[in-house]
């Protein structure tokens, strides 16, 4: 039979009362917790502390069958990289502050699963796109011209790079 249990990270890292939970449910509390915090670490590194997760488990095989982790909202975690707290109130006449591309990739990687996209560069060309919405440029272009030259092959370099699985740093 299928179980979750929902949790909620401090810090980034799992609490001792989350590791008490698992341990609860039979399972391997400092695996999952590995997994956990692996899945966690880039939004907590932005300074994002408290995350729901849900940590879903067959009962009777103890073996966990999915981590889901509650992302704070594309627009909240590109505002945060872009160091604003507000979003642009004309979107697409204001300007609140540019992203390298690498940075939105590392969003996009992020969010990649919860968008639902096929492609890293279908995620990457939804979370440029959400740049534009919130007033923010990338690689000091409007972000309509970058997605024009993400269809071009300009970045297939960088999407290559990143369609491997995360970097570190």
């Amino acid at each position: 039979m299928k179980r979750v249990i929902r949790i909620q990270t401090s810090g980034g890292k799992v609490p001792p009362q989350a590791m008490q939970q698992l341990q609860g449910a039979g399972l391997n509390a400092q695996e999952v917790a590995n997994i956990i915090n692996d899945k966690v670490k880039s939004v907590a590194s932005l300074g994002f502390q408290n995350l729901n997760v849900e940590v879903e488990y067959d009962d009777s095989t103890r073996r966990v069958i999915k981590v889901n982790v509650e992302y704070p909202p594309i627009t909240d975690i590109l505002l945060k990289v872009a160091g604003k707290d507000t979003p642009s109130h004309q979107a697409g006449k204001e300007i609140i502050g540019d992203l390298p591309l690498e940075k939105v990739a590392e969003v996009a990687l992020i969010k990649m699963e919860e968008l639902g996209s096929r492609t890293f560069k279908a995620a990457l060309k939804q979370v440029v796109s959400t740049c534009r919405s919130i007033g923010l440029t990338v690689n000091g272009k409007d972000p309509k011209a970058v997605v024009k030259e993400i269809d071009q092959g300009v970045y297939d370099e960088l999407i290559s790079k990143y369609e491997k699985g995360p970097t570190s740093g």
